[in-house]
């Protein structure tokens, strides 16, 4: 597939979830994701973690655990992130994996993990200059370093692959207790399920997008129930028969009002189950947790 067709295939993804966002205040961005970001389980938001105006602010942790089955083990990841400013974040992640036990394919995973580096700038606030129907827009990147996945088993060496990204967000009130949480994004990418399926054979664009429904109980929790539905490349590199499909993942998250310092997320995913002739990865009902605490 041609760099031209690519974008071509993620615009049309992402143009009916941008007609969203422009009827859809501020996004809890308090969570992080499997790269580190302010986001849900994968997929960034355009907000960043809270901080004062042009100071630092107190640092967010993170830690996740998936279970990816039989056959791609378990991955473990924990975090830090900072903000500045309220427009920067930026942060490390160190990604930890245990090994799966199927003798022909999990050797392609069973190796330790990788490091996860990111940053995100805001570059327009919601409702910028009285604008009520723009979202929050922020671009970001992350880098993966000593990436052993599928290249370490065929190439006995490490990889680097990494995603540039541009993100929408916006939230809009239903009623008075009641909204909806919309974001979309394009990033370009040449990492395989964002690392965890190794490399592609070259970068393209793919598109993403989120919807939640933040649900108040009492005044106390907020329950909020959101899809991720991204689009990965198709092709694995040293893979060359594997195709990859889309990633479609069921969250829930529990944090605090008004301005919760914590986190908890529980999801599982679609993520892909027979890539070829006799190799199925057995992904299709990942098990997840993530915990976050801003100190």
């Amino acid at each position: 597939m041609t760099i031209k067709r690519s974008i071509a295939k993620s615009v049309s993804f992402i143009l009916p979830i941008l007609g969203v966002l422009v009827l859809v205040p501020r996004a809890n961005a308090q969570s992080l994701t499997m790269d580190g970001e302010s986001g849900i389980f994968l997929q960034p938001l355009a907000d960043v973690v809270p901080s004062p105006q042009h100071k630092f602010g107190r640092p967010t942790v993170s830690f996740h655990a998936v279970d990816a089955g039989p056959v791609a083990g378990n991955y473990i990841n924990s975090g830090v992130e900072e903000g500045f400013g309220n427009w920067l974040e930026f942060g490390y992640t160190r990604s930890n994996h245990t090994d799966g036990g199927d003798p022909t394919i999990s050797p392609l995973f069973n190796f330790s993990g990788m490091n996860i580096f990111n940053f995100k700038a805001k570059v327009l606030p919601a409702n910028y200059h009285s604008h009520k129907y723009l979202p929050t827009i922020s671009v970001g990147g992350v880098l993966r370093t000593n990436d052993p996945f599928v290249v370490q088993a065929v190439k006995h060496k490490n990889a680097t692959n990494g995603d540039v990204y541009l993100v929408g967000t916006k939230v809009f009130a239903i009623g008075e207790k009641f909204s909806v949480l919309a974001s979309a994004g394009v990033r370009g990418t040449n990492a395989q399920k964002y690392g965890y399926g190794g490399n592609t054979l070259n970068w393209q664009a793919r598109a993403f997008g989120t919807i939640g429904f933040p649900i108040p109980i009492k005044n106390i929790l907020v329950i909020t129930p959101a899809v991720e539905i991204d689009q990965e490349p198709e092709r694995i590199k040293y893979v060359p028969a594997a195709r990859l499909p889309t990633d479609i993942i069921y969250a829930v998250r529990f944090s605090r009002l008004p301005d919760s310092r914590w986190s908890i997320d529980v999801g599982t995913g679609h993520l892909g189950a027979t890539l070829a002739p006799g190799l199925n990865i057995k992904v299709n009902n990942a098990l997840a947790i993530a915990a976050n605490f801003r100190l």
